[in-house]
């Protein structure tokens, strides 16, 4: 398979649907459905949103978005993730008695 447009593509035209129809599903402009088909980073928005606006085309579709998202530009490959740092640490705490 090809790049996650061709697979959006693909999909979509599968099921049927629209351009115009997937757009109103995911509440945007037909542009920006044609923009994530096409892989044309440059008119949509910052990568933060245009990767949502992939993961939620991928899901109206029914397709897995993690493999979609995997081939975006700038996309980190999949591998273990990172082992959160465990420190301990001990708080001293004093305890004033108020004077009788």
């Amino acid at each position: 398979m090809g790049g996650f447009g061709e697979q959006l593509r693909e999909a979509r035209a599968a099921k049927g649907l629209g351009i115009a129809e997937v757009a109103g599903r995911l509440k945007l402009r037909p542009a920006m459905v044609e923009a994530l088909e096409g892989e044309a980073w440059e008119q949509l928005p910052e990568p933060a949103l245009a990767r949502g606006y992939l993961r939620n085309y991928a899901l109206v579709l029914g397709l897995d978005p993690k493999p979609l998202l995997a081939l975006c530009p700038g996309a980190t490959p999949p591998g273990p993730k990172p082992q959160e740092a465990r420190e301990e640490s001990t708080i001293r705490v004093r305890v004033l008695r108020p004077a009788l």
